[in-house]
C-alpha cells in the first residue's frame, strides 16, 4: 500500500483519530499498521473509503500539503477540499472571533481589509467568521474556510450561498469526510488548522473564555503573529482581546499594524 492510501485508510476508519495521527507524524507506524490490517477485514471498510473518496483530497504525503501546517504537534493526515488549493502557498491571516460578534467587529474589519494582500482565513461559523469571509470577498481578498464537519453540512445553515461562493472564488477544507456532522469537540479540532495554515491570527472581539482564545493558544504555541482589536473597557465581548494585547499581542488599529509583521515572510 503506497503511503498516502495508507494515511487516507488510517484516516477515515480511524474517525479523525489525532493520537494515533500524531504518532504517525512522528514516524511511528507500527500501532498504525497493526490497526489497520484489522480495520480493513470489517464489512464496511471498503465502502466508508469509498465514499469518502469521492470529495477531492490532499494527504500529508502529498507535496500540495501545507509546510506550515506539517508544524503543528498534530497535523491532519488528511485535508479534504473545494476549490483553489493554491490559496494554501500564500500569505495567510486566520480571523477568528465571538459568534455574537457586534458591528464593531464588521466595521473594523472593513476598514482595515483594503490595506491587506494576504489570504484570509477563519471558520464559517456565525459571527466573526462570517464577517470575516464576507469582508474578504467584498474587497477582493481570497478567503479559506475551515470547517468543523464533512461538506455535506453547511453550518450554520443560512451561510449556505457564502460556502457556495467560498467554493468557487475561495477555498473549502476540512478533516472530515463528506457525511461527518458538526459536533463541539470537531470546533475545536478545527481550530489548530486555522492557526496551523496562518503566518498570524487576529483576534476581534472574545470574552475572557472563548473559543477564539483557543485559536490564539494554538497560533502562539506554533509561533505565529498573534493581532488583536482593542475594545471599550465596559464591552465584555472585548475583554478577551483586550487581555491578549496586555500579554503582548500586537494591538491593530490600521492595515499597516498587521502588515508590518508580516510582510517578514516570503
Amino acid at each position: 500500500m503506497k503511503l498516502r492510501d495508507f494515511l487516507f485508510a488510517i484516516h477515515v476508519l480511524h474517525q479523525q483519530n489525532i493520537r494515533m495521527a500524531t504518532q504517525i507524524n512522528q514516524g511511528d507506524m507500527a500501532e498504525a499498521k497493526a490497526w489497520l490490517q484489522a480495520a480493513l477485514r470489517q464489512p464496511d471498510a471498503a465502502d466508508q473509503l469509498h465514499q469518502a473518496a469521492q470529495t477531492p483530497y490532499i494527504t500529508l504525503a502529498d507535496a500540495s500539503y501545507p509546510p506550515r501546517l506539517k508544524e503543528i504537534p498534530s497535523p491532519p493526515l488528511v485535508l479534504f477540499y473545494r476549490g483553489n488549493l493554491q490559496l494554501l502557498d500564500q500569505l495567510n491571516l486566520g480571523v477568528v472571533g465571538a459568534r455574537l460578534a457586534t458591528t464593531y467587529t464588521k466595521h473594523s474589519l472593513e476598514l482595515i481589509f483594503p490595506g491587506l494582500n494576504t489570504v484570509i482565513t477563519s471558520g464559517l461559523a456565525a459571527g466573526a467568521d462570517t464577517m470575516a469571509h464576507e469582508t474578504a470577498l467584498v474587497h477582493q481578498l481570497p478567503t479559506i474556510a475551515v470547517l468543523g464537519h464533512g461538506f455535506n453540512t453547511v453550518y450554520p445553515a443560512h451561510n449556505r450561498r457564502l460556502f457556495d461562493r467560498i467554493a468557487t472564488d475561495g477555498l473549502l477544507l476540512s478533516e472530515y469526510p463528506a457525511a461527518v456532522l458538526p459536533a463541539p469537540f470537531r470546533f475545536v479540532a478545527r481550530n489548530r488548522i486555522i492557526a496551523g495554515l496562518a503566518h498570524g491570527v487576529l483576534v476581534t472581539e472574545a470574552k475572557v473564555k472563548s473559543g477564539s482564545l483557543i485559536t490564539a493558544n494554538y497560533a502562539l504555541q506554533n509561533n505565529r503573529e498573534i493581532f488583536a482589536l482593542p475594545n471599550r473597557l465596559d464591552q465584555p465581548m472585548g475583554a478577551g482581546t483586550n487581555q491578549l494585547i496586555q500579554a503582548g499581542a500586537k494591538m491593530v488599529l490600521t492595515a499597516a499594524d498587521i502588515t508590518a509583521e508580516l510582510n517578514f515572510y516570503p
